[in-house]
């Protein structure tokens, strides 16, 4: 029996990063001899078992053989005359198909260390047109190596091309487990560029068309839409990188240090979703989308949450603020009492989205002018949270008190409208 360190474990270590967690091959055992040995089964269509002591994986080395579309189509043997060549051959990509034994010696037999050492992303076998979740891995192997430049090798972008259209077959759980994944990425958005890049390539549409069919039907366009640059504008607008909005008042307004912002809002993958979403414009396609693929509750409600402020915003233009009514509404749906700052940043989230006029930063001022004094905007949502019955009204009961309590939370809109802009 022997074992080998394999995967994103070699691979991330000879990038000179710090391994999520270790996965091992054995070869040359049985699950008798693994259970004997105080292994523990974890798996349940192939055996893979947990190390007594550290708890990582250990697979028994196994071939596969697929047997119709889907990632869930094939058949595994496992047996001691598994080799360990044959356990790698049947890894997507030869980046992740290098073994290390106990001494530290790569067994490399698809010359994935050169593909690190050149920044090449390529398929170990033709095999890889068996699995579509594979271009989904491409996908997100290339987002997680955007910092070291890694590309795609040209005969497997085109293999990720021709069957990126079968991605239809695979279960909805499954292509979310592989985007979240992305989502949690520093480069998350690479991984829906290049899918962006493969399905263009594949069909002669793109993204593009998608978004501007649907807004534009019928008219013709010079121009055209590409995905990360709209995302990137986002990036700019949330973190604070780049203030220069589309007006001329507002870049003369912050250079005089009137209006801006001056901390950045972290990219969760919540809101990496929300940007995501936001690119597909229709409530129809985002929930079709939620729905394909399954997507869990905390990210359809970071959406849903942002998107009442969003729409808020854009249907007040002239002046662009919020009726304090419609606002108070928006915060009670969206607000949770025991956490304000999750609303903070989904209001001010879609203030930098749609502030497209300085005046929106004047009416909702969101500037931090010491580095641990909170802005006006987040002292409105401290003090909205605070709000409460006073013991003169400790007589009033049920809807009396909600009435009460409402009362006083739009009494303080009001009062914050008054303050930044002199409204009211």
């Amino acid at each position: 029996m022997k074992i080998y360190k394999v995967g994103g474990a070699v691979r991330d270590e000879l990038l000179g990063l710090e391994p999520a967690d270790n996965d091992w091959v054995v070869v040359g055992s049985t699950p008798k001899r693994m259970l004997s040995m105080g292994y523990k089964q974890v798996g349940k269509d192939f055996p893979v078992f947990l190390h007594p002591e550290t708890k990582e994986e250990y697979a028994l080395a196994r071939k596969e053989r697929s047997t119709g579309p889907g990632h869930t189509a094939f058949n595994f043997s496992y047996s001691p005359n598994v080799t360990l060549e044959e356990d790698l051959s049947r890894r997507d990509i030869t980046i992740n198909a290098i073994a290390m034994d106990d001494s530290g010696n790569l067994i490399d037999p698809f010359n994935g260390k050169d593909d690190l050492d050149n920044k090449i992303i390529r398929h170990v076998s033709d095999a890889f047109i068996e699995d579509p979740l594979r271009v989904l891995r491409v996908a997100r192997f290339y987002a997680k190596l955007s910092d070291f430049k890694f590309g795609v090798y040209g005969e497997t972008y085109k293999l990720c091309k021709n069957l990126i259209n079968s991605l239809k077959h695979l279960p909805g759980e499954r292509i979310w487990q592989e985007t979240e994944k992305a989502l949690e990425l520093k480069n998350g958005f690479d991984y829906f560029h290049i899918l962006n890049n493969f399905w263009r390539d594949s069909s002669g549409k793109s993204w593009s068309d998608f978004v501007l069919n649907k807004q534009q039907s019928g008219v013709t366009h010079l121009w055209d839409f590409y995905p990360k640059k709209y995302y990137y504008d986002f990036l700019q607008r949330l973190t604070g990188e780049d203030n220069k909005i589309r007006s001329a008042a507002y870049v003369a307004s912050n250079a005089a240090g009137k209006y801006g912002w001056s901390d950045s809002i972290e990219i969760t993958p919540e809101i990496l979703w929300f940007i995501v979403c936001d690119i597909l414009k229709y409530d129809s396609d985002i929930k079709y989308i939620n729905e394909r693929l399954k997507v869990p509750k905390k990210f359809k409600k970071t959406h849903s949450d942002i998107r009442k402020f969003c729409m808020l915003m854009r249907d007040n233009s002239s002046p662009p603020r919020i009726n304090p009514e419609e606002l108070y509404d928006a915060i009670e749906k969206i607000g949770d009492k025991n956490n304000y700052i999750d609303t903070y940043n989904k209001f001010r989230i879609a203030l930098r989205v749609y502030a497209e006029y300085p005046i929106l930063h004047r009416n909702y001022n969101d500037i931090k002018y010491t580095e641990n004094e909170p802005s006006e905007l987040e002292n409105f949502f401290i003090d909205y949270y605070k709000i409460t019955i006073d013991k003169d009204d400790n007589s009033l009961k049920g809807e009396e008190i909600k009435e009460k309590i409402k009362m006083k939370k739009i009494e303080l809109i009001e009062q914050y409208y008054r303050k930044v802009s002199g409204w009211l």
